[in-house]
């Protein structure tokens, strides 16, 4: 089933409890597999920017329908409840992406190391301009990609591009490709970088 949403939560977690907090996301992530028909998710801690060491889940799904039936899982989840009733822990951002046909050829299923999330201004970059240097990153080891515009919170009309990798060398060798590219050259020239993070992945 393809990916045509994703859902990203970021919740400020204190740090004594992440590991356990943890646990109890990777128990709710498969009940969101089982029955919320989840096309995908991978969760770990934000590793830069503003948010580090909060915590953050990514959910692929087929259609927003399927997301209505998120919420129904997280209120009868008791690891979800669990998680939001310690105290320990607080949503800060939850947002909606509308996914476009931009991936990998040969997308991997094993779990990433790492991941990058880059948000863009829009302008003139599409889906298809993107899809040129889509062989960069399966150059250099990317594993999963995923591109799409935010269409809730506020940065709604932006454009995001996740990429996952095994390792941080597998980054290096990627942006260091990207910086000589003159198609990635071009394309920076044509939109505002909004921010870029690297998330560590747990699972």
């Amino acid at each position: 089933m393809n990916a045509n949403y994703m859902v990203i939560t970021i919740a400020a977690c204190e740090a004594s409890y992440a590991q356990e907090a943890l646990g109890h996301v990777g128990t709710f992530v498969g009940e969101l597999m089982d029955r919320a028909s989840c096309v995908g998710a991978r969760y770990g801690v934000m590793g830069t920017g503003m948010e580090a060491g909060s915590l953050v889940l990514f959910q692929s799904y087929a259609g927003l329908g399927d997301i209505e039936k998120v919420f129904e899982v997280y209120a009868a989840s008791s690891a979800y409840q669990a998680v939001i009733n310690s105290g320990k822990l607080s949503v800060t951002l939850r947002n909606i992406v509308k996914l476009e046909d931009v991936q990998l050829s040969d997308p991997s299923a094993d779990t990433p190391s790492y991941g990058v999330v880059t948000i863009v201004s829009r302008s003139g970059l599409t889906g298809e301009r993107m899809k040129g240097i889509v062989p960069i990153f399966e150059q250099n080891g990317a594993m999963l990609m995923r591109f799409g515009t935010l269409i809730t919170g506020s940065n709604a009309g932006k454009l995001l591009l996740g990429v996952t990798y095994p390792s941080m060398d597998a980054i290096e060798k990627t942006y260091d490709s990207l910086r000589a590219s003159a198609d990635y050259q071009s394309l920076l020239s044509e939109v505002k970088l909004q921010r870029r993070e690297i998330v560590r992945f747990v699972g």
